[in-house]
């Protein structure tokens, strides 16, 4: 629990983690266990993207990577490190985050824990694993590429993975039950980040002026159409303008106006549609009315999990949890950047129950864990890890 109790005092959030990564390589270290940075510079475009959208700048990526055991084949056991820019509520624990305005409200602090309580117990049977477990911590999953990062940087290589897996608790679920979803896990999410440029002035003299106040509202009636007159009704789309707005007064037409678009999806081909359509909606809406714009897309696939691969891990989860306590549950429609990872390798992403259906869910400011199933979170990646290289011994 110390683990879990140090990170949580200390959360950070996005992509560049220098506390979180530094502890969590101390803590590595200190079982024995080599590790390395996966990361590096971000690309000036991309930290341009996240400053546009309201992030503080970002420079760098400072995921970690380490290895137990040696030789083929290659599990990936994956736990996401970052916090999100929100408030805890007072009074929930006696380790409350110590830094104002982020707090780990969705567990992200328990991954890491569990994976590093997962490190030492397969550091402690490193002789008997058959083949190698790779560690990944990553930075970034809330801004939804943090994974990609890390791919990109080389943490399916060097050894080369075969096979991955990852846990994320669920605050609102009963503690100890196991959930995955054969196929597509969770939604794809594609958001667009819009600053309609205008021409300002006194709202008494509206000819002489370009109203982006206007456009943004032709806009978010248009696109709220999209998925009912472009979309088979029996596909699933959540598209929703989460931002929409400017000015300052009354009796004066702004010169700029914000928008914030995000669809989420479970089918590639509506994705792929999506992704085409909201660009040329908004050019040619901005466009009809004389304004001007800029458009910053960000882009998260779906999480897939192979259903070959459930198949040969649920046992092992078993083992930990009982059988009648892992189940299979509906596709979340929340986004998960473990996608990324799944794109290249199978994969298999579950949910560890750690409350009740009455609970508080995740990015709440009453977001609470039952810290009692977190050594079984741990017991979970490290069975699966050394049963599953027992099984695919090369």
């Amino acid at each position: 629990m110390e683990d879990r109790h140090n990170l949580h005092r200390r959360p950070e959030f996005g992509f560049d983690l220098p506390e979180t990564a530094a502890y969590v390589q101390k803590r590595l270290a200190e079982m024995g266990i080599e590790s390395q940075p996966c990361g590096g510079p971000i690309d000036p475009d991309l930290r341009k993207k996240f400053t546009f959208a309201g992030f503080p700048d970002m420079e760098n990526s400072t995921g970690v990577v380490a290895t137990i055991g040696k030789g083929e084949p290659c599990i990936l056991l994956r736990a996401d490190m970052d916090a999100l820019p929100m408030q805890e509520a007072e009074g929930l624990v006696d380790f409350v985050s110590e830094k104002p305005g982020v707090a780990h409200m969705c567990g992200h602090d328990t991954h890491t824990a569990m994976l590093l309580g997962a490190a030492k117990l397969l550091k402690d049977r490193e002789d008997e694993l058959c083949g190698t477990v790779k560690l990944m911590f990553q930075t970034g999953e809330e801004c939804g590429c943090g994974s990609k990062f890390m791919v990109e940087h080389g943490v399916l290589e060097n050894p080369k993975v075969d096979a991955a897996f990852a846990i994320h608790i669920m605050s609102n679920e009963e503690k100890g039950v196991v959930g995955y979803t054969p196929g597509i896990t969770s939604a794809a999410m594609d958001t667009f980040m819009i600053k309609i440029k205008g021409k300002g002035g006194h709202s008494s003299m509206p000819q002489d002026c370009v109203d982006p106040l206007m456009i943004i509202n032709q806009l978010y009636t248009t696109l709220n159409l999209l998925s009912s007159r472009e979309i088979d009704p029996r596909e699933t789309v959540a598209l929703t303008a989460g931002k929409c707005g400017g000015g300052t007064a009354a009796n004066v037409i702004p010169d700029t106006a914000d928008m914030q678009v995000a669809a989420r999806t479970f089918n590639r081909d509506v994705t792929n549609h999506l992704v085409q359509r909201i660009p040329e909606i908004v050019d040619h809406t901005v466009k009809m009315w004389r304004g001007d714009y800029e458009i910053m897309p960000f882009h998260t696939p779906s999480t897939y999990t192979d259903a070959d691969l459930c198949g040969e891990l649920k046992p092992f989860i078993s083992e930990i949890m009982g059988e009648d306590r892992v189940k299979v549950m509906p596709c979340m429609a929340g986004t998960e950047d473990f996608g990324y990872v799944t794109e290249q390798v199978p994969g298999m992403f579950a949910w560890l129950g750690v409350g009740s259906k009455e609970s508080a869910p995740m990015h709440n400011p009453n977001m609470f864990v039952d810290e009692e199933m977190l050594p079984y979170g741990s017991a979970i990646h490290a069975n699966v890890a050394i049963e599953w290289l027992k099984k695919n011994q090369k």
